[in-house]
This record gives C-alpha cells, sequence and structure tokens, in this order.
C-alpha cells in the first residue's frame, strides 16, 4: 500500500512538473516568435502571455497583441487572443478572438465585432507545426470599414482537409450565410436596386494546391499561393441571382488564372449591369457584353439563363471569342 501511494505522488509530480515545464514552454516560444518577428522589422507586441488551465488544459491567453507584417502591409490587434489546447493532445489547437478586433492593410482600416469567432487547428508534431485539418466558426459578424462600406453575417463555417497524397493539396468548404451590406456599399454595388438587402446564400467547395506547406512559417514570410484549383462548386443566391460554377484551372506566377469554368446563371443581365456598375465590366464593353449574354442565353433555350464556359486566359475573361473583362487575381497576402 504504501508503495502504491508513493507510486500515486511520484506520478503526480511527474505530471505537475510537466504540466509547468510544457505551460513555461508555450510562453516561451510565443515570445520567442514575436521577438524574432521584431528582429525583421515587424511591429510585435502585447502587454501579457499567460498559460493556465492545470492539470488538463494549456490555455495561454495572449493580452493586447498588435501584430504588422511590413512585407504585406497588414495589421491586426485584438484586446485577446486564446490559444486553448489539452494538455494531452497539445497538437490539437483551438484559437479565440476577443469580441473585436481591427485589420489594416494598405488599401484601408476595418473594425471588426463578432459574438463568436474560433478556429480549431489540427497541427503535425514538430517544430514546423504543419496543418492537417483546420475549421473556423463566425457568429454575429461584422466588418466596418473607413472606406465607408460595411457587411454583416450572420454565419459562416470553413474547413480545410490535406490531401493525404499530396502535402501540398488541401480540400476547402467555405458556407455563408445571411450576408447583409451596408447601405453605402449597397448602393455601390446595386445603384440600380436590383438586388435584395440580404445575400441569402454562398457555398464553395474547391481543391487547392499551394506552392508550400502551411506552416508556423507561413506566418513569418510569404504565404503559400495556389497553384491550382479544381473548383467543385461555387454556387450564390442573392434574391433573384442564382449563380453556379465549376471548372478546373492553374495559376501563373502573378496569380492569374488559366483554365475553363462552366458558368450557370439565372438572371444574367442584371449580373452583368451589376458587373458594369461597379466596374467589374468595363463600360466600353457593356454592350458587347450584353449582346454576348443575349447570344448565350439564346442557345441555353431560356432568355433569362446563361449555361455556357468562360475561358480564363492571358489575364482576361472570355465567353467563346467575346472578351468580357479582366480576370481577377488570386493571390494571399
Amino acid at each position: 500500500m504504501r508503495k502504491l501511494i508513493w507510486l500515486v505522488v511520484i506520478t503526480g509530480l511527474a505530471y505537475t512538473g510537466y504540466w509547468f515545464i510544457g505551460a513555461k514552454s508555450t510562453e516561451k516560444a510565443i515570445a520567442g516568435w514575436a521577438s524574432a518577428r521584431a528582429s525583421e522589422g515587424w511591429q510585435a507586441e502585447y502587454s501579457g502571455i499567460d498559460t493556465h488551465g492545470f492539470p488538463l488544459r494549456f490555455d495561454t491567453t495572449i493580452t493586447k497583441p498588435r501584430f504588422a507584417d511590413p512585407r504585406t502591409g497588414v495589421a491586426f490587434s485584438t484586446p485577446q487572443f486564446d490559444i486553448l489546447s489539452q494538455s494531452h493532445r497539445p497538437t490539437r489547437i483551438r484559437a479565440q478572438v476577443a469580441p473585436t478586433a481591427t485589420l489594416a492593410t494598405p488599401l484601408q482600416r476595418m473594425e471588426i465585432t463578432q459574438d463568436r469567432a474560433e478556429a480549431e487547428l489540427f497541427v503535425e508534431p514538430g517544430p514546423s507545426l504543419t496543418l492537417d485539418h483546420a475549421s473556423a466558426v463566425l457568429n454575429g459578424f461584422s466588418v466596418t470599414s473607413n472606406l465607408g462600406w460595411g457587411v454583416t453575417l450572420e454565419t459562416g463555417n470553413f474547413n480545410t482537409q490535406r490531401d493525404i497524397s499530396d502535402p501540398f493539396k488541401h480540400d476547402i468548404h467555405l458556407a455563408v450565410q445571411g450576408l447583409t451590406p451596408s447601405q453605402g456599399l449597397m448602393a455601390s454595388l446595386d445603384p440600380q436596386g436590383l438586388l435584395s438587402h440580404q445575400f441569402e446564400q454562398l457555398e464553395l467547395r474547391m481543391t487547392t494546391t499551394f506552392n508550400g506547406p502551411w506552416d508556423i512559417h507561413a506566418l513569418e514570410g510569404p504565404r503559400p499561393q495556389p497553384t491550382h484549383i479544381d473548383l467543385t462548386n461555387l454556387s450564390a443566391k442573392w434574391g433573384k441571382l442564382d449563380l453556379r460554377m465549376t471548372g478546373a484551372f492553374d495559376v501563373d506566377g502573378r496569380g492569374y488564372p488559366m483554365g475553363t469554368v462552366a458558368i450557370k446563371a439565372v438572371n444574367w443581365r442584371e449580373m452583368i449591369e451589376i458587373a458594369i456598375s461597379t466596374g467589374m465590366i468595363p463600360q466600353n464593353m457593356s454592350n458587347l457584353a450584353l449582346r454576348a449574354g443575349e447570344m448565350l442565353a439564346g442557345m441555353s433555350g431560356r432568355k433569362d439563363t446563361i449555361d455556357a464556359e468562360l475561358t480564363l486566359k492571358d489575364g482576361m475573361i472570355t465567353l467563346g471569342f467575346i472578351p468580357l473583362g479582366p480576370a481577377p487575381r488570386v493571390v494571399i497576402r
């Protein structure tokens, strides 16, 4: 009996030592990462780092973190950022952001509020913390820009799973419901009042191959960039507008897509008019885009529906031989 008591005491002391060593190592690793970024010219500041949760958890709270990357011009700050994990599963990490945050880019500054903003990451053991799979949830999300626009979001869910056969490939799923632009943004997006006030649903499913792994180094230097995208489904519903897209394309070194995408658009004329009013389709191309839409809708058998294939090449989007305008760049800052 005495031996059993001593065994329990020794085991308890050993585990207590493990927990405190792990807690201090976590705090030291975060402080070391911030110090390394500061030596590279970043703004990497915080007012405190504290780990609690003994004996079953490593819950680390970073108070008033402020980070800015000089290479991209992106800056982020929030009153509190929590990194949570179980002591027996330290490679399963949950991150929570405070109800308010600020995100700034070289173009604008955005104030963010949310009822819930958290992400769960499963990483491989080792110093690189390579991402295996992750999920994120947003509830009651709101963004206001100093450029005068804003959006609110009821719910948003994001998931990514790394492919077993290719460590640079991820299966990605995004679902958004209840996206509501501000009145100012609606006025610029839809000056003719063609749309409802709320973007009812958006869903994205795709498999993306990157030029490098998503790990701790992706936060320190250039972000991994997409090189190939298999678009399984992109569906968006906004009032009477209904858009669906599928296809596959490569992404060149400048971020321009090269390939083909099948598109089905219901009430396509309103979509083109919105694209013209927002500048996505140049004004001098508007008549050509509308005539092309009429021709393609006639081929599909319904005047309000386009069922066709877009070609992405040389930084442009074309329908057959008809250019529609510049293609969007696919670049992660």
